[in-house]
């Protein structure tokens, strides 16, 4: 069977013939059918969860901060803002009174081309101001989590009455669930909670995290959100073809929660076991690896221990220009990255937190990386075998496991959910 993954331009390496013999099947999230998409979102700002509906929420009087996803995020946030703006003037509140802030955590700002089109028509008609997480004159302490955690966030969140997030809910390696609160933490967060969510997330494996609403990371920064007053959400969930099939608005834990549900419906599939090889995209988490290791986190819930994982991914801005110290320390095995960073050889502990991710998927499994963006040395040394294209991948996984392996194929790998029924090897 012919597989092509989504990548227009990198058809020759992203294309793939997999021996039907070996298939055990292609899994993708849901494609729901025909969706009336504007019902959708009238149904979701008319009935919201846990909280008024949005013009009773606010007051005329208020100023109000719109915090929004990047633009490795495809949220439709025109389609989003219409209806929120639309909420705002009822309640009375005028342009002049709301404000936009980019909620990309620890990614790079967006460029000028990337705000116009994550804005659309509403580009220039708001203020808009870029976090920066790593400069302390950008943000305030709210004080601390239950557990201990230093709360800092942007200063804009103090100087507001109204405080809104946009986002999209997908299965997340670190949050469970992307959406709700994540919006603030890490989108608009300083580094202690950015630090402590990732590395604790970092030393589980992604079967404990990955799909689950109530984990550790999410309760803590849910419990932050509180602290520094996000007030409301209006999240949406898409299937497969990117219709928007759910939308949720309300109480950033109430509507998340309700959320979660429909996107675990959307994006689970369930492989009849764990996969000898499987081939998995990262689409559309593609930029760099940052984002593109997506992929890896879902496809080791779907390859069996000393199996082999291909991910394939464009990564036309390389491995990770926010975290060099990907690239600078490398792969090393989990137990030593845990030295390095308990001695405070580490100063970037998000990035230690990514390769702790990796290094423990390495260990279990055989990772093969087809990426035009990353050179065959960055590859090795971030810890994968290196492959020119889908093809050469497959025929070095069969190499590897044997020509009756049998193959799984996983599409849209950056929301993906791979279920097996047995458990995750510790």
């Amino acid at each position: 069977m012919r597989i092509a993954f989504p990548y227009p331009g990198y058809e020759e390496i992203a294309s793939v013939e997999v021996p039907d013999a070996n298939l055990m099947g292609v899994y993708a999230p849901r494609a729901v059918g025909e969706v009336n998409e504007e019902e959708v979102l009238e149904r979701g700002f008319s009935e919201p969860h846990g909280a008024p509906r949005l013009r009773e929420a606010v007051r005329p009087t208020d100023r109000v901060l719109i915090l929004i996803d990047d633009g490795t995020r495809g949220t439709p946030i025109p389609r989003l803002l219409k209806r929120v703006a639309g909420e705002l003037w009822a309640a009375g509140v005028s342009d002049r009174q709301i404000s936009l802030l980019t909620a990309q955590g620890t990614h790079r700002e967006m460029t000028e081309g990337e705000l116009k089109q994550k804005l659309g028509d509403f580009y220039g008609r708001f203020e808009v101001r870029q976090h920066r997480w790593l400069d302390e004159s950008n943000l305030r302490e709210f004080g601390h989590t239950s557990d201990g955690t230093r709360v800092t966030a942007n200063h804009l969140l103090a100087g507001c009455d109204f405080v809104l997030g946009l986002g999209s809910i997908v299965p997340h390696r670190v949050k469970g669930f992307s959406g709700g609160a994540k919006i603030i933490f890490p989108g608009v967060a300083g580094r202690e909670m950015q630090e402590r969510n990732q590395w604790e997330a970092s030393l589980r494996m992604s079967e404990t995290v990955m799909g689950v609403a109530d984990n550790p990371m999410r309760l803590r920064m849910e419990e932050a959100a509180r602290l520094v007053g996000l007030h409301y959400v209006a999240n949406l969930v898409s299937d497969y073809e990117g219709k928007i099939v759910g939308c949720f608005v309300g109480d950033p834990v109430e509507a998340h929660r309700e959320g979660c549900k429909l996107s675990r419906a959307i994006n689970a599939v369930r492989l009849p076991r764990r996969a000898d090889i499987v081939l998995i995209d990262s689409h559309p988490a593609d930029r760099d690896f940052w984002q593109s290791a997506k992929g890896f986190y879902s496809g080791t819930m779907a390859v069996r221990e000393g199996g082999t994982l291909i991910v394939v991914a464009p990564n036309p801005e390389g491995v990770a220009d926010n975290h060099p110290n990907v690239l600078e320390i490398g792969y090393r095995p989990p137990a030593e990255i845990v030295r390095m960073v308990e001695a405070g050889e580490i100063e970037d502990i998000v990035g230690a937190a990514i390769l702790a991710d990796v290094a423990q998927i390495i260990d279990r499994v055989d990772c093969i990386m087809v990426s035009p963006g990353v050179t065959r040395a960055e590859t090795e040394r971030i810890g994968f075998r290196y492959a020119a294209s889908a093809q050469d991948a497959l025929a070095m996984a069969f190499d590897r496991q044997g020509e009756e392996a049998g193959v799984a194929v996983l599409r849209h790998g950056g929301h993906i959910l791979p279920l097996t029924g047995e458990k995750a090897v510790k």
